[in-house]
């Protein structure tokens, strides 16, 4: 697939976390030790490009995929961060109204989307690549505090579960990881992971595999 000249992209899309918010500046996130992994056991030069935004939802990473097709050029690694500010904008309507049909929409919406993402970048890759990797990284929760939070968050990633059976999909499964040691893995925001939470994210994707 690749010759000793050709140099892999990996592109990283997502929210805050793929951005890196939460660590100390010039400190390595997930995406600098997944690249660094994927370097030495690949043994090609791994070149890592980011597409995220502080606050994106899942909305937004499809709004980006639709409109362009930047993502997909020579790029069979693929990793995506999403969900995290659909539930914290959710938790943030229900607070206000106490209504539990706005987290049920929420849901509703935030699944679409994945399953949306997912086979897009499944369709995509598949008419580029023999073999690619999209891996997604499911939801740590939060905001454990709150009652429904677990159930919300659970619910999005059995949905992950399920649409993510493509052949080339498969999900880093961070929230057993953060579960309960969220103080010693977040920032101070109590929001983001710190550099030790990025290396753990960056540890769930490497036991995904690697299939190039």
């Amino acid at each position: 697939m690749f010759d000793s000249t050709t140099s892999i992209k990996y592109t990283a899309i997502g929210d805050s976390i793929t951005l890196g918010t939460g660590t100390v500046l010039f400190t390595p996130t997930f995406v600098d030790f997944y690249s660094h992994y994927l370097n030495s056991e690949l043994q090609f030069p791994v070149k890592a490009r980011t597409f995220a935004k502080n606050g994106a939802t899942t909305a937004d990473v499809k709004r980006w995929l639709y409109c362009s097709q930047i993502f997909m050029k020579q790029s069979p690694i693929i990793t995506l961060t999403a969900g995290g500010n659909d539930l914290i904008d959710a938790a943030e309507a229900y607070a206000i109204t106490k209504n539990n049909a706005v987290l049920d929409e929420a849901l509703h919406e935030c699944c679409q989307n994945m399953s949306w993402i997912v086979a897009y970048l499944s369709k995509e890759l598949k008419q580029n690549y023999a073999q690619a990797m999209i891996r997604i990284v499911n939801l740590y929760n939060p905001i454990p505090d709150l009652a429904f939070s677990n159930v919300w968050v659970n619910a999005f990633n059995r949905h992950i579960e399920t649409c993510s059976a493509g052949e080339f999909v498969k999900v880093a499964n961070v929230f057993p990881i953060f579960k309960g040691r969220e103080k010693e893995l977040l920032a101070s925001d109590g929001i983001h992971p710190n550099t030790k939470g990025h290396k753990e994210i960056s540890n769930a994707l490497i036991e995904t595999g690697i299939c190039l």
